[in-house]
Formats: structure tokens, C-alpha cells, sequence
């Protein structure tokens, strides 16, 4: 079963640079490799979603969600293909995306053992050549990247790939105390709603690629930064 099926844009089966490749994430086949993969619950604390005991687990959160029948929503597995057996080293995708208005935002998250490598730029790099350009790919306008406020390590990840801040979005997401290093350190109100819950909340730095950032420069340093071998 493969979420992106249902996408509001075209999905190719491959989408691939020299070193990365990107394919439909598929449940039955990915999900337990992400959960394996990313199994340390504090990975976690600046993204809305997880921890997951299990694969049952995740496989039910994506279900609840809708990301099956979402059209905002493309999901892919990302494989390292300078390993002998190409490894499996995360997941990315598009959300939020809107074929009247041509945006979409990119999510992604990489195992441990593949992050500050070539994995991280180059599957980035795949999906941002795939969404902006005009020749093979979807020509759209504009795509966000959102972070914590707390998660330097994300926001630098933007930038270095061309992305701009665009502002903060403050008290942007309801958060729990489980997950407090993505809080923004102040707690809410007495007598919040959902105070027993979520107890905190999270900023987000809202960053973006746009048509003439993209071919102002940003392609050119985008493909750059994906050919790196340091």
C-alpha cells in the first residue's frame, strides 16, 4: 500500500539522484524498517509525531490520520545507494501541498546511522529538483520547510540547502511534557483547555524555497551541495 497514490501531483515509481534513491513508501515493507531504524524515543521531541512501540503502532497512527486518502500527502523511502546492498536510511515526503496554488512542504527524517552524510542533501535535493523545476518535474511555486524553534539542527539543514526564514509562528503547535526540548519553555495558563495534555507549546520556524529563489541561484547551490563528498 503505497500513500502517495492518491497525491494531487503526478509520482514517479524512482526518483533518484547518483547516491540516494527515493521510492512510494510502502507500509507493508517500510514501516517496520523506519520504526527499527529510528527506535530512540527522543528523536522524536520536535516533531509532532511518535514515538512508536512498534510498527502496529505507526501503521495505526498514519491510518487515523488518513495519509492513505490524503491528496496533500506523498510519502517515500529512502535508500543509500553507494551501500553494497542499498540500505534503507529514512523517510520523506511532501505535505500540505495544493495543485491551485502549487506549494507543497517537505518533511523528512533520517536514521541516526545516515545523518551529516551525503543521505540527508541528496534526498532533500532529489524531491526539491522534483517539485521546482519546470523540465521533469512539477514546476510549482513555492515549498516550505517547518521546524521547531528548538531544533537548531533542522533550521541549519534548511539553510544549508537554500532555504530562507521566513518568520516564527508562535505558539504554532500544542505540546507535551514527554517532549519538552521541542517546547518553547514556557508553560500555558492555569485553566488552559488542554492543559493536562499539553502542557507546553511549540514555536515554528517557518522557511521557504520559491520559484525565483530556485532559479536565482538556489538550483545551482542545491545541486552543489548534493554532489559534496565531505
Amino acid at each position: 500500500m503505497t500513500p502517495a497514490i492518491k497525491f494531487c501531483f503526478p509520482i514517479p515509481t524512482v526518483l533518484e539522484s547518483e547516491r540516494v534513491k527515493l521510492v512510494p513508501f510502502d507500509l507493508t515493507v517500510h514501516a517496520k524498517l523506519l520504526i527499527t531504524a529510528c527506535s530512540d524515543v527522543s528523536y522524536y521531541d520536535f516533531i509532532p509525531m511518535g514515538p512508536y512501540k512498534d510498527e502496529e503502532e505507526f501503521i495505526a497512527f498514519l491510518r487515523n490520520e488518513n495519509v492513505e486518502d490524503n491528496n496533500e500527502i506523498a510519502m517515500f523511502a529512502v535508500y543509500d545507494k553507494t551501500k553494497e546492498e542499498e540500505a534503507y536510511a529514512g523517510v520523506i515526503g511532501f505535505v500540505n501541498s495544493s495543485a491551485q496554488d502549487l506549494v507543497t512542504e517537505i518533511f523528512v527524517i533520517i536514521a541516526p546511522a545516515f545523518q551529516r552524510t551525503h543521505v540527508t542533501s541528496n534526498a532533500i535535493g532529489i524531491l526539491l529538483k522534483y517539485a521546482l523545476d519546470l523540465q521533469g518535474g512539477l514546476g510549482l511555486r513555492r515549498v516550505v520547510w517547518q521546524a521547531s524553534a528548538a531544533n537548531a539542527a533542522s533550521i541549519r539543514t534548511a539553510e544549508r540547502m537554500g532555504f530562507r526564514q521566513e518568520g516564527v509562528l508562535r505558539w504554532h503547535k500544542a505540546w507535551p511534557e514527554s517532549k519538552s526540548r521541542g517546547a518553547n519553555g514556557t508553560r500555558v495558563r492555569k485553566g488552559d483547555p488542554r492543559e493536562e495534555m499539553f502542557p507546553l507549546g511549540r514555536d515554528t520556524v517557518v522557511l521557504s524555497i520559491c520559484w525565483d529563489d530556485w532559479e536565482g541561484g538556489v538550483r545551482a547551490h542545491v545541486e552543489a551541495t548534493m554532489a559534496r563528498t565531505e
